[in-house]
């Protein structure tokens, strides 16, 4: 392991809170919220955005939202793992505090989703037709994390905007299969967004992201997510099986590429 990455430390310094990487799409997020409150237009909104898979056919979207379940988001970080550690780091703090958020904030609220309050002849279900614990949309919130630390840390724009693209495909995704309101969705991206620039700040001060074992530890997690997502995990989705097991395998490929690497001292 002596050839093992080392980030420059300024690769993971957390941007400055006045950055519009930082705070742009919590605003917008928090602009749409009060939209809908003022406007009275949650269920509305709901309703075409749930009718978008008769245009469209189901699978898509099913393929889409997998992309939110928290194993198959923490898998694609495969490419990752190895050769950004601190990222890492970050991911996994950010990862905790969304979900004290997400999970914290459900059980208190105990919004009813779609499927409990409207007509089932006037609502389209794909795949589980959940009720309870609406908001926030924790696929949404994951999904979020994920973009905000790309943003945050990669410099691709390619990247950063395919990232972006994502999220908000798996957050309308959410509201096509029925099981969140427009409202649960923007919530979601507003905490995943803060929680990935948190778990940042957090990231760069605690240097216990350093130490090696640590590291491996993470490099396991994410490993035995890409494992899950190829063999056993069950989304709920069957017709987006073939996306999980995808991601699964190359990310599974792009760790042992790397790894390999790391042991030739490339």
């Amino acid at each position: 392991m002596s050839a093992w990455p080392d980030e420059p430390a300024a690769g993971m310094r957390a941007p400055e809170l006045r950055s519009p990487r930082v705070w742009a799409v919590p605003l917008i997020g928090l602009i749409g919220m009060a939209c809908l409150q003022g406007l009275d237009a949650n269920r509305s909104v709901f309703a075409w955005f749930n009718g978008l898979s008769k245009l469209t056919g189901a699978a898509p979207w099913a393929w889409m939202t997998v992309l939110g379940d928290t194993v198959v988001a923490l898998a694609l970080f495969g490419p990752l793992a190895v050769r950004r550690p601190q990222l890492m780091w970050a991911l996994a703090l950010s990862a905790l505090i969304a979900t004290l958020f997400v999970h914290g904030i459900k059980p208190v609220l105990l919004w009813p989703r779609p499927p409990a309050v409207l007509p089932p002849e006037s609502i389209t279900v794909i795949g589980p037709a959940l009720t309870r614990k609406s908001f926030p949309s924790g696929h949404t919130a994951t999904a979020f994390v994920a973009a905000g630390l790309i943003w945050m840390h990669v410099r691709s724009p390619l990247v950063r905007w395919t990232a972006l693209c994502v999220a908000v495909s798996v957050g309308v995704s959410r509201m096509v299969v029925g099981v969140h309101w427009p409202m649960d969705v923007l919530a979601g991206a507003v905490f995943g967004w803060v929680a990935a620039w948190l778990g940042s700040l957090l990231g760069a001060r605690l240097p216990i992201g350093r130490h090696l074992g640590l590291r491996i530890t993470l490099i396991a997690v994410i490993a035995g997510c890409a494992l899950a997502a190829l063999t056993v995990l069950d989304t709920g989705y069957p017709q987006a099986r073939w996306v999980q097991q995808t991601v699964g395998a190359l990310s599974l490929c792009a760790l042992a590429f790397a790894l390999m690497r790391l042991r030739r001292g490339v």
